[in-house]
């Protein structure tokens, strides 16, 4: 059975949608008076992982809690490229996924959970002649023991 809308309200409902998407500037979502972690949270909430990562960006790698953030919003912003059903940018969308669980191995190569996604995604693409993921997204995951 097909439902059809009247232009105003197809164009209501669009615009309720993007209002929804756009949420919090990132301004009002990093509060410095906040522990980074708690920052961090409050990104990855609103699914604003390239800003969480930005903040990370220039902080000391060598320091514990920022590697754990990165861990975090890297695992995260995986999990989120893979679960955002947009069925035209598949492809796109599993490489981000690929992109971001390899990171998480580099930072921390015993992540069970972004060892089995990795696994997971690779399984399907091995369902679906022809297709593989980017070069450049290949060779991360060799740098990081997967042989693909």
């Amino acid at each position: 059975m097909a439902v059809k809308l009247s232009i105003n309200t197809f164009m209501f409902l669009l615009i309720a949608t993007f209002i929804a998407s756009c949420g919090q500037p990132d301004s009002e979502l990093i509060d410095e008076n906040l522990p980074l972690s708690d920052q961090i949270d409050r990104l990855i909430e609103n699914d604003r992982y390239e800003t969480a990562l930005s903040l990370l960006e220039g902080m000391d790698r060598e320091d514990p809690e920022v590697l754990l953030q990165l861990e975090k919003t890297h695992l995260n912003y995986g999990l989120y490229s893979m679960n955002t059903f947009d069925q035209t940018e598949m492809r796109t969308r599993m490489n981000n996924a690929l992109v971001q669980f390899t990171e998480v191995m580099r930072i921390n190569p015993n992540n069970a959970m972004a060892r089995e996604q990795i696994e997971q995604i690779m399984l399907i693409y091995e369902t679906i002649p022809g297709r593989e993921p980017e070069p450049e997204v290949l060779e991360g995951l060799r740098e990081v023991g997967f042989n693909y």
